[in-house]
């Protein structure tokens, strides 16, 4: 869907695929330990910048990358990239362990601009676009996250090895991307989220200096946390600049319930190689279920409506979302609209014709069980009755009928209610 970057890494065993993909590592227990650290440039001076990494030597165990404090001084690690990014989303799984104080900072990851300077380190603040720093707790393998630049603290404490993804926003527009949880998320300019798993610990905090582009990164472990243990897998940096929406900018969804209906309707404001969206309903708001499709409109910087009618809507309250799929396959959700329905616990449809001598019914049970259908005349005379056994959900039946022509009325009745509809044969 997006532009495929050139690896700005030439080593062997990294792979570049993806969405504007700059970077992606994680750590086998091959036997190459040297070689896959190296890679990353955390632990040589094979890349520029690399300075103090003797006050955290570092090693691949368990498939992990791991630093363990030794010095009393800060230890920087750094890959001085030009990214040219203005939208950067790095994704990297993360535990920590050791005796260290609770609230003491672990360590403090930047994206910013001359973070490094031919091996010389800058003061962070000096080049930051943005930052955070993660803390350690009282609990053992625990930590919580601090936003480092506008100073406020997550609410939250994590235990153990979680995936920790930075989505920053440079640009002087909004963007959209798909979070950790699969939802579509809005980012407004120079504003970054943060989440741990899929939880959403900071939302649109503001970049501290949107004039730093998102050129390279640095991580500083403190000097403040002797015996400290950290480990990384899963690394990877993804350029987004080139994607003004990602991939479609949903700026509306709602549902709306109209006579035995449920009216859908979605607006975009851009979108980029969006083949379908894929109808979603939920009775529970749990599990989902796709009940129909519509078509895209390709890649496109205007704005476009949707509209969509659930005619076989369920009773009571509702669930709806929208499963986005490009055309590479690739599947984004929509938040989901919730709506209370106007149709009864058992409702039913009756289609009758001249020239056939039955009815045909779509019946809606809101549980399985038995049923009795009557057809009466305008006088009240009973014309058919007919047992039923009703399974959960929509069924259709077929009842006969030959009855005159003209308007009946028929009924359905269930342990739990009757319910009634006129038709003309």
């Amino acid at each position: 869907m997006k532009k495929l970057l050139l690896s700005l890494f030439f080593i062997a065993g990294i792979a570049v695929a993806g969405h504007a993909q700059i970077f992606s590592q994680n750590f086998p227990t091959d036997g190459l330990a040297s070689q896959y650290v190296d890679a990353l440039g955390f632990a040589s001076n094979k890349f520029t910048g690399i300075s103090n990494n003797t006050n955290a030597p570092s090693s691949v165990t368990g498939g992990k990358l791991t630093f363990t404090k030794t010095g009393s001084s800060g230890a920087y690690f750094a890959q001085t990239v030009n990214m040219n990014s203005q939208v950067l989303i790095v994704k990297f799984d993360f535990a920590v362990s050791g005796q260290v104080a609770s609230g003491t900072s672990a360590l403090i990851f930047h994206v910013g601009n001359n973070l490094l300077n031919n091996g010389t380190v800058i003061t962070p603040a000096a080049g930051a676009n943005s930052r955070f720093s993660i803390n350690y707790e009282a609990t053992a393998g625990a930590f919580s996250i601090r936003d480092y630049g506008n100073g406020a603290n997550s609410a939250n404490t994590y235990t153990g090895e979680k995936t920790i993804t930075f989505a920053v926003n440079n640009k002087s527009s909004q963007i959209s991307y798909t979070s950790p949880a699969g939802s579509i998320e809005t980012l407004p300019a120079n504003t970054w989220d943060l989440w741990i798993g899929t939880d959403k610990a900071f939302n649109d905090i503001a970049v501290e200096n949107s004039s730093n582009p998102l050129s390279n990164f640095k991580l500083t472990m403190q000097s403040s946390v002797p015996n400290a243990v950290i480990t990384f897998d899963n690394f990877t940096i993804i350029n987004e600049t080139d994607a003004s929406v990602l991939p479609v900018s949903l700026t509306s969804f709602t549902a709306k319930a109209n006579l035995q209906n449920v009216d859908l309707a979605w607006s975009t404001a851009g979108e980029k190689n969006n083949s379908h969206f894929d109808i979603l309903r939920s009775g529970d708001g749990k599990t989902f279920t796709k009940i129909d499709e519509v078509k895209g409109a390709g890649t496109t910087d205007a704005t476009k409506n949707y509209t969509y009618i659930d005619r076989n809507a369920l009773p009571g309250i509702s669930y709806y979302q929208l499963k986005q799929v490009d055309n590479d396959g690739t599947p984004s959700l929509s938040d989901v609209a919730v709506v209370k329905s106007n149709v009864a616990a058992s409702n039913f449809k009756v289609v009758a014709s001249k020239q056939e001598s039955a009815v045909k019914l779509s019946v809606f049970a809101a549980t399985e069980g038995k049923a009795t259908f009557k057809i009466y005349d305008l006088n009240g005379r009973k014309l058919a009755d007919q047992q039923l056994t009703l399974s959960k959900g929509y069924s259709n039946v077929s009842v006969p009928f030959n009855g005159t022509t003209g308007l009946h009325i028929a009924t359905l009745t269930t342990a739990n209610e009757t319910v009634s509809q006129k038709f003309i044969k």
